[in-house]
C-alpha cells in the first residue's frame, strides 16, 4: 500500500516518500559512546541506554499530540538558511528540515507530471544528551514543468516551506491519532490488530499531510503529497511507541526491544532467520528469512552540520512480543558473510518461566533452527560476546527474568531490552 495525499491537477508536483532503515547515532558524541559502552555491561545500564532515547521521544510525541500547531516553532537552519520546524520540551528537541541537492531538475522540469525524479531529502532528527540522531527520512521527488530561478536561496526557501510543513504535519497527525485512541480506550490484545491499527493510522496521517496548490514560488503552486510505504518500519521510532501503546497488556505480556548497531566499515545484511510460533515480530528490518542492509559508518542524508558529524553509525531497531501469554519469545538473528566479515548468529530466548538466555557467534554456516535448539537454555547471563579477526560481536540485556520498567514510560511489566553491537575497531566502543 502506498498512500498519496493529493490527486489535484497541477503543473508541479512534489512528493515526500518514506525511506526504511535510517536510524543513526553520532560516533563522535562522548555521551553516546559512554552510554553504549556502559550498556554492554548489562543490567540497569541497558535499560538506561534504551529509555534515554525512547522516553525522550515519547515525551515529545505526547507534547505534539496534546498541544496543537502552536507547539511547532518555525526556524531557520543556521548554516543553510533553509526553513525548519522543531518542538522543544525544555530538555529535548525534535526537528524537521529539508535540503535540495538537484536544482537542475527543478529548473528544467521532468517532461511530465507523472515522471518523478528525486531532488532532495526531508529529515526528522532527535536531539538528546546522546547527540542528534536521524529518526525518520523522506526523499523529495519532483514531477512537472521547470521552475525558473529555483536555485536562488529565497526561491529554495519558499519551495521547502510546504515540504517541511508536510513532514511535521504527518508526525503531528499520527501522534494525535494514537494518543486519542489510547485515551479513548481503543486498544486491543491482538498483536496483529495493534500493528494493523498503527499502519492504518499512519496511512491516514500521510493522506492528511499533503497540500493541494501549495505556493512554492512567486505565482507558482504545486501539489505536495506524502507517500508512506507498506509497514511501520519506515517510521521505526514512531512505530515502536505506537504499537506498544495500542496493545492492551495481557496478564503476562512480554515486550522485547532490540537495537543492533553496525559500528564497522562494512554494510551488514541483517535479519531474522528463525522465530518460534509464539513470537510476534512487530518491528523488523525485513520479513523472517530475509535480510536488509544496515549501512556501514558513513555520511547520512541529513546534513553533517545537523548531526554534528561527517559520518554516522547506523542501527536497526526490532521489537517482539509473545502472542500467547502462556508462552515466551524466541528467535535467531543473522548477518550474512561478506568478504572478511564471517557473518553472525544471535540467539535470544525469553521463556514464560525460568531464566532468559542468549548466545552469539561470528559464523554464517549453521542452520538457524539448529542454533536455537542447541543454545536456547544454556547461557542465562546478562552478556555474551564473540571475536573473529578484527570483528567483535557483543550482546547485553537488562534482566534475565521477572518484571522491569518499560523504556517508554517506566511502567512495570515484562520488558526486556537487548543491545547488540558489532565493531571492527574503527570506533572505540
Amino acid at each position: 500500500m502506498a498512500t498519496k495525499a493529493s490527486d489535484a491537477s497541477s503543473d508541479h508536483k512534489l512528493d515526500l516518500r518514506t525511506v526504511d532503515g535510517i536510524s543513526t547515532a553520532d560516533p563522535n558524541n562522548d555521551n553516546l559512546l559512554h552510554d553504549l559502552t556502559a550498556g554492554l555491561t548489562g543490567g540497569d545500564a541497558v535499560f538506561d541506554f534504551f529509555s534515554g532515547n525512547i522516553q525522550a521521544l515519547q515525551n515529545l510525541y505526547e507534547t505534539i499530540a496534546t498541544s496543537g500547531d502552536s507547539v511547532w516553532i518555525d526556524g531557520v537552519d543556521e548554516k543553510s538558511g533553509m526553513p525548519v520546524k522543531y518542538v522543544d520540551n525544555g530538555t529535548h528537541f525534535l526537528s524537521v528540515g529539508a535540503q535540495i541537492h538537484d536544482t537542475d531538475t527543478l529548473e528544467k522540469g521532468t517532461g511530465s507530471t507523472t515522471n518523478y525524479k528525486q531532488v532532495g531529502v526531508a529529515y526528522v532528527t532527535l536531539t538528546t544528551n546522546q547527540g542528534t540522531s536521524q529518526t525518520m527520512l523522506t526523499t523529495i521527488h519532483y514531477a512537472g514543468l521547470g521552475i525558473a530561478g529555483i536555485a536562488a536561496t529565497p526561491a529554495l526557501m519558499k519551495l521547502l516551506k510546504p515540504l517541511v510543513k508536510a513532514a511535521a504535519k504527518f508526525l503531528k497527525n499520527l501522534a494525535m491519532k494514537i494518543y486519542n485512541k489510547v485515551k479513548g480506550g481503543e486498544t486491543t490484545e491482538d498483536p496483529d490488530e495493534a500493528e494493523d491499527t498503527v499502519e492504518s493510522e499512519a496511512g491516514d496521517a500521510a493522506d492528511e499531510a499533503g497540500e493541494a496548490g501549495a505556493e512554492v514560488g512567486e505565482g507558482i503552486f504545486a501539489d505536495v503529497s506524502f507517500t508512506m510505504l507498506d509497514g511501520i518500519g519506515v517510521v521505526v521510532a514512531v512505530g515502536v511507541i505506537a504499537v506498544v501503546l495500542i496493545l492492551a497488556l495481557l496478564e503476562k505480556q512480554m515486550t522485547n526491544y532490540v537495537k543492533f548497531f553496525n559500528v564497522t566499515q562494512k554494510d551488514i545484511d541483517f535479519g531474522i532467520c528463525y522465530i518460534t510460533g509464539s513470537t510476534g515480530p512487530q518491528i523488523a528490518p525485513a520479513k523472517v528469512g530475509q535480510t536488509a542492509s544496515v549501512t556501514k559508518i558513513s555520511p547520512a542524508p541529513t546534513p553533517p552540520w545537523v548531526t554534528s558529524s561527517d559520518t554516522v553509525i547506523y542501527r536497526s531497531d526490532l521489537q517482539f512480543i509473545n502472542n500467547n501469554e502462556l508462552k515466551g519469545i524466541g528467535y535467531v538473528l543473522n548477518a550474512k558473510k561478506s568478504g572478511d566479515f564471517p557473518g553472525f548468529r544471535v540467539m535470544i530466548n525469553i521463556p514464560n518461566t525460568g531464566d532468559n538466555s542468549l548466545f552469539v557467534e561470528l559464523v554464517d554456516n549453521q542452520d538457524c533452527q539448529k542454533v536455537w535448539d542447541a543454545q536456547k537454555d544454556k547461557n542465562t547471563g546478562l552478556i555474551s560476546s564473540a571475536t573473529s579477526g578484527k570483528y567483535q560481536l557483543r550482546i547485553a540485556t537488562n534482566k534475565i527474568s521477572g518484571k522491569s520498567p518499560s523504556p517508554i514510560d517506566s511502567t512495570e511489566g515484562y520488558n526486556y531490552e537487548h543491545l547488540i553491537v558489532l565493531t571492527d575497531g574503527s570506533v572505540k566502543v
